[in-house]
């Protein structure tokens, strides 16, 4: 399914889980094929569990134990002060492009780099769909820097080809 309609599909899952709760939920991370996460207001998240399987036909449903409602709207809040520190930081044209989640696509002009980062803040991550484009375009091999292997293990679910080698600092 082409990235924009599965992102649409996978709204209209989860705006079901809203709409029965009278709760917020939204779409956070597109990981690779099948493995999605949502954020939200805890009754709404409750929701989407209890629909996963019969609903959407998820293999299985489990929370995740994380700080924040990340790449959600309910980080808005958040972006001012972003802006606000980013307007301070002269970032230079990197000697290799950023790669934003956002939308997938690699950039080297600062401005738009630091517009991105504030979007990145409430739009969701779209890992499966960055990868394949680095893929496609010549990406063999990588380093996932800090503890455990999720970034690993999701890579091999998007190629078997590419490669990652994990590094704890």
């Amino acid at each position: 399914m082409h990235p924009k309609s599965l992102l649409l599909t996978l709204r209209k899952r989860f705006q079901a889980a809203s709409e029965k709760t009278g709760k917020k939920v939204q779409l956070a991370n597109l990981l690779c094929n099948g493995n999605y996460a949502v954020s939200g207001d805890a009754e709404a998240c409750d929701a989407v569990m209890e629909m996963a399987k019969p609903e959407f036909k998820a293999r299985m449903a489990i929370r995740l134990a994380v700080a924040g409602a990340f790449h959600t709207d309910f980080m808005k809040p958040a972006v001012p002060s972003l802006q606000e520190v980013l307007e301070k930081v002269d970032l230079k044209v990197p000697r290799i492009p950023v790669v934003c989640n956002v939308d997938a696509k690699p950039h080297s002009d600062p401005d738009t780099i630091k517009q991105l980062l504030m979007t990145q803040v409430t739009a969701p991550v779209q890992w499966e769909t960055t990868m394949n484009d680095m893929i496609a375009n010549g990406y063999k091999s990588g380093y996932e820097l800090g503890p455990g292997k999720v970034v690993t293990g999701i890579l091999k679910r998007v190629s078997k080809e590419a490669a990652m080698e994990n590094v704890e600092v």
